[in-house]
């Protein structure tokens, strides 16, 4: 294993089971980086080792796979096994001329970056260098990616990047910037949103959350269910998160007037220095329902129609105007109901009965 580690230190076992071990990492070769990986069986017979090899080198090699089997059968390890294999990769890839030397060159810079950075921190790494993911945690111990995409046509260009922050990442780039300059961007910019993410948990946290069912990072928005088919939609400032956001009541009229109403004229008792879960109860004199005391059953969130909450990426968001009915449906499957029963339509609206309490609803034409 000594000398194994010595003739290739960056091939690392990464799984084992009865079959076997898998080694996967990287073969130096003539000062560039390959990467491969290989299986060897439990036995240790190399004979039957299977080696892959990322297909610039699999392309140099490809008259050479006999040979290379006929190598493994007669190597005693794998130590002697890629002491040989190197020379043989050499003398293929300058017969062959297939050198690609800026390609060569990033992948070798790429690869240094990321032993400096630290491998503990690349979550991905794509086979030909040009997509990498690099996650941090932040100072509340949460645990962010940022994928880069680098042009292939041209690597000295500004990279594409996608973080799970509530805005775009904007960032610094030049020809003679490094990996480890842009995480320190990325990292600077977890920090600016801090109390945004403090603000989300608590109210994820405290109330029923409808949509989305599973946020990540980046979603700035919530709805909210305050009563039987009764919900808050807001959107959040991300830089001023406990700022008045943007608010939508969903529900029967008759249930969301008066609550729109506290909302208007309750306004100048919003606090910054209060949070916005609490500024949001303040104003609209309610308590949320919440996970410890109340059921999401009993918020009757699902659609009277198709009796679930969630219909691909859409929500019941359409509601009985009547109080004492209230239920709540999809748009899709109120459209389609109203549209093969008996109803009637004029200018861009459908007018019919409701499924539930056969009072009068509407449902407005959505136009492509």
């Amino acid at each position: 294993m000594m000398d194994m580690l010595k003739t290739m230190p960056c091939l690392l076992p990464v799984h084992f089971n009865e079959r076997g071990c898998t080694y996967k990492g990287f073969i130096n070769i003539m000062s560039r980086s390959y990467r491969i990986s290989m299986v060897v069986p439990s036995d240790g017979n190399l004979s039957e080792a299977r080696l892959e090899c990322e297909w610039r080198l699999a392309s140099c090699l490809t008259n050479e796979k006999d040979h290379i089997q006929q190598l493994l059968k007669d190597s005693q390890d794998m130590a002697s096994f890629f002491k040989r294999f190197i020379g043989i990769a050499e003398k293929c890839i300058q017969a062959t001329g297939t050198t690609e030397r800026p390609w060569i060159d990033h992948n070798q810079n790429i690869l240094t970056q990321l032993q400096n950075i630290g491998w503990n921190k690349v979550t991905e790494l794509s086979e030909n260098f040009t997509s990498l993911v690099i996650g941090s945690y932040d100072k509340n111990h949460r645990h962010h990616k940022l994928r880069v995409n680098f042009n292939k046509e041209n690597f000295q260009a500004r990279p594409k990047c996608v973080a799970d922050l509530p805005q775009d990442f904007d960032f610094h780039w030049s020809s003679t910037a490094q990996l480890n300059d842009l995480i320190l961007q990325f990292e600077e910019r977890l920090d600016n949103y801090q109390e945004f993410w403090n603000t989300v948990e608590e109210i994820d946290k405290n109330t029923w959350v409808l949509e989305p069912e599973k946020p990540n990072y980046s979603c700035t928005y919530r709805r909210i269910a305050l009563g039987q088919n009764l919900s808050l939609h807001i959107v959040i400032n991300p830089i001023q998160p406990s700022s008045l956001p943007e608010c939508r009541l969903l529900g029967a009229e008759s249930v969301v007037a008066p609550l729109r109403e506290k909302l208007n004229i309750n306004l100048h008792l919003w606090d910054l220095d209060r949070s916005l879960l609490n500024n949001l109860q303040e104003v609209l004199e309610i308590d949320f329902p919440t996970p410890s005391d109340t059921k999401k059953e009993d918020l009757s969130v699902d659609c009277g129609i198709c009796y679930s909450h969630q219909l691909g990426e859409e929500v019941p968001d359409i509601t009985c105007q009547y109080q004492s009915c209230s239920q709540a449906f999809h748009y899709t499957c109120l459209y389609e109901w109203l549209r093969n029963s008996s109803c009637r339509q004029s200018f861009n609206y459908i007018f019919g009965e409701c499924p539930f309490c056969s009072k009068p609803i509407r449902v407005k034409i959505q136009m492509d």
